[in-house]
């Protein structure tokens, strides 16, 4: 298997062709020298078998005829006789050989023939392959180079390489990777930012109700009358209330951020929501006078976790409260369909204002109609348990004609 990628590779492929050139270039040089060599060859015994004519010739010049006829059309018989006749004579093929000029430079050409081309060959193989990994130890030093500038910091390379070959595609995953790293450097910086940001109002939202305690511990330490101890007790309570659904609020929000949480998934029955929420708004609900209306239908359910969706429905509604009139208008309708189960709640308090629509859920954003007291991060956290479940929270909202959330949880 790892030979068969290893021939499909392209810079391997590259180097098989180098080689089958320098191949076929050599098997064409073998050819030439052969095709030389038969031609010296026949020359050679063309000059021989012309001085023995010719030798033979000028003593029996009546033998010419048939010199040629036996030149021209080879007898064995005649070969026969002219060994038998050699013999007597003590000469053989072995004699002749070293003593044949034209046999001496046959061996001298085809011996040289046989050294100079596996000599070629390997040459050109060794010129071919030091080319070759010469180049690739040239691209891996520069994806180590560019690798030692990325764990410096540095992600502003590019190293793409849109030709084909392993080393293509190894710097390809390492520019993604510096892209990711990129990101995430990018992302963590903006976090850090983020949580820079989030100390700094924590400790402003923390910083008023502390100093308001710190007031009332002075004053209650000065022993006042029985009425002013139960007012300054009463005020001292709502800052620890208000504190403590601080540090409760922030602390879910950060299990959310960090992914500690786990929602169930389970049948939820809207109206049962709707209702426990409510219960859990009753008191401010009775202060203002609110005029309320829920439509639905009991059947209505959607698929996620009954305590986390309490939650975010009560910061709704909630939201909405703090911003109607007393006497307004509450309004909660929720329906289901092939798509998704939806739940609007509408006010009819003063609206949203149009620069204040795009960060409305971002955390510790307050508005400009928003109440000196209030924290900003209700709608955040609302958002971020709907959108933990695969859901969706938008908000529609016109000047003067109240505000309108609506909540989908898709099927």
């Amino acid at each position: 298997m790892i030979e068969i990628r290893l021939f499909r590779d392209p810079e391997t492929k590259k180097l098989l062709l180098a080689f089958s050139l320098i191949l076929a270039g050599l098997l064409a040089a073998a050819l030439l020298f052969a095709l030389s060599g038969r031609h010296h060859l026949k020359r050679a015994m063309v000059d021989s078998q012309a001085s023995l004519i010719g030798a033979i010739v000028k003593e029996y010049p009546e033998a010419e005829k048939d010199l040629l006829q036996a030149i021209m059309h080879r007898d064995s018989e005649a070969g026969f006789r002219g060994k038998e006749i050699l013999a007597r004579y003590g000469i053989t093929v072995e004699d002749l050989e070293p003593e044949t000029p034209w046999m001496q430079d046959l061996f001298r050409y085809n011996t040289a023939t046989l050294l100079l081309l596996p000599l070629l060959a390997g040459a050109a193989f060794a010129v071919v392959a030091l080319l070759f990994f010469r180049k690739q130890r040239r691209e891996i030093r520069g994806i180590a180079r560019y690798a030692e500038k990325i764990g410096r910091g540095d992600y502003s390379l590019d190293i793409r390489d849109n030709r084909e070959g392993d080393l293509s595609i190894l710097k390809n995953e390492i520019y993604k990777l510096t892209t990711l790293l990129r990101e995430q450097a990018g992302a963590l910086q903006q976090e850090k930012i983020l949580l820079a940001d989030a100390l700094a109002d924590i400790s402003h939202q923390l910083k008023t109700p502390l100093t308001s305690l710190s007031v009332l511990n002075d004053l209650l330490s000065e022993d006042p009358a029985e009425e002013e101890r139960a007012l300054f007790l009463g005020r001292m309570r709502a800052q620890l209330d208000r504190i403590e659904w601080l540090v409760s609020s922030l602390l879910k929000l950060s299990r959310l951020d960090a992914g500690a949480v786990t929602m169930k998934c389970e049948p939820v029955f809207v109206g049962a929501l709707v209702e426990k929420a409510l219960d859990q708004l009753s008191i401010p609900l009775e202060i203002k006078a609110l005029r309320l209306t829920v439509e639905g239908d009991a059947a209505v359910s959607f698929a996620g976790d009954p305590r986390w969706s309490a939650e975010a429905l009560i910061n709704i509604i909630k939201n909405c409260i703090e911003h109607t009139p007393e006497n307004g208008q509450l309004q909660i309708r929720y329906e289901q369909n092939p798509l998704y189960t939806v739940i609007e709640i509408s006010d009819s308090g003063s609206g949203i204002a149009p620069e204040d629509l795009p960060h409305i859920f971002s955390r510790f954003y307050k508005g400009k109609g928003a109440a000196p007291d209030q924290v900003g991060i209700g709608l955040a956290m609302a958002r971020a348990i709907i959108e933990k479940q695969g859901g969706d929270l938008t908000v529609h909202s016109e000047g003067g004609c109240g505000s309108e959330f609506t909540i989908k949880f898709y099927r």
